[in-house]
C-alpha cells in the first residue's frame, strides 16, 4: 500500500441490476491490480430487508477497497454506479486518484436517477424494496443492443434485482478537486449521448470525455477497448 501520488489499482463499481460479474472480461485485461465491488444488495452482498442507500454503497466499495490493500485507487463506475462514486471520492478524497463514469448516471445535486431519467420507478413500493430483474428482451434491448448472441448469452446472465432506493436517494455533491474522465457510447440506449451530456454537466468545467461506438454495456461487448481508456487513465497515476 501507498505509492505517494500514485495508485495501487482500480476499483470498479457496476450498475443498476448488475453485479460485480459484468466486469468479468475487463479485469483480466488491466495493467494495475483491479478489484469489481458487489453494492449492497446482490453478489456477496445480499439484501437485508432494509433501504439500501448510496452512503451504503459507497461504504461496500471503501470497505472492499480496504480488503485489497489499496490505499489509493481510480475509481471507475458504469450506469447507476455513477451515484456511488462521487460519493466515495467526497468521503474520501485522499484515497481517489481519479474518478471514470462509464454511460453513468449524473443526477444534478438534490436530484436522484427517477428524475434524471423522467420515470418514477416502482413508486408504490416501499424503499426496502428489491426490484425483480428485468425480462430478458427488455434488458437485451437496454444492455445488449450492439451484442451478437453469444456475448448476450454472458451478458444477461448476470442481471439481478435492483434497490428501489437507489433510483429514489438523492445525490449530495460532487467533489471539485478529483480528475474526472466521462466514457460516454454512441449507441447506449439508457443513458443516450444526449443524455450523457447533461450528466457531464454536472461533473464540472474539466471533464474529459472518450467516445466509444458501442452499446451501454461496453465492458461486455468492446472489454479490451473501455480496459485500454482505463489502463492510459490509471498510467497517468503511476508515480
Amino acid at each position: 500500500m501507498g505509492n505517494g501520488t500514485g495508485v495501487d489499482g482500480l476499483v470498479l463499481v457496476h450498475g443498476g441490476h448488475h453485479d460485480s460479474s459484468c466486469w468479468r472480461l475487463t479485469t483480466p485485461l488491466m495493467e494495475l491490480p483491479t478489484i469489481a465491488v458487489d453494492l449492497p444488495g446482490r453478489g456477496q452482498r445480499p439484501a437485508d430487508g432494509t433501504p439500501i442507500s448510496i452512503e451504503r454503497c459507497a461504504a461496500a466499495v471503501l470497505e472492499d477497497a480496504d480488503a485489497a490493500g489499496f490505499e489509493r485507487f481510480v475509481l471507475v463506475g458504469h450506469s447507476m454506479g455513477g451515484l456511488t462514486i462521487p460519493r466515495v471520492a467526497l468521503q474520501a478524497p485522499e484515497r481517489v486518484a481519479h474518478l471514470v463514469f462509464v454511460g453513468a448516471l449524473a443526477p444534478a445535486v438534490g436530484e436522484n436517477v427517477n428524475s434524471a431519467l423522467g420515470v418514477d420507478v416502482a413508486p408504490d413500493q416501499p424503499d426496502e424494496t428489491m426490484l425483480p430483474p428485468l425480462p430478458d428482451e427488455l434488458c437485451r434491448a437496454m444492455f445488449g443492443n450492439d451484442m451478437t448472441d453469444e456475448q448476450w448469452a454472458i451478458a444477461g446472465a448476470g442481471i439481478v434485482a435492483e434497490a428501489a432506493f437507489l433510483f429514489r436517494d438523492r445525490v449530495t455533491g460532487y467533489p471539485s478537486d478529483v480528475p474526472v474522465t466521462y466514457v460516454g457510447m454512441t449507441e447506449d440506449v439508457p443513458v443516450p449521448p444526449e443524455l450523457a451530456e447533461r450528466m457531464m454537466e454536472q461533473l464540472g468545467p474539466d471533464v474529459e470525455f472518450v467516445r466509444i461506438e458501442g452499446g451501454h454495456n461496453i465492458m461486455l461487448s468492446q472489454p479490451d477497448t473501455l480496459a485500454g481508456i482505463l489502463n492510459e487513465v490509471a498510467a497517468r497515476h503511476r508515480t
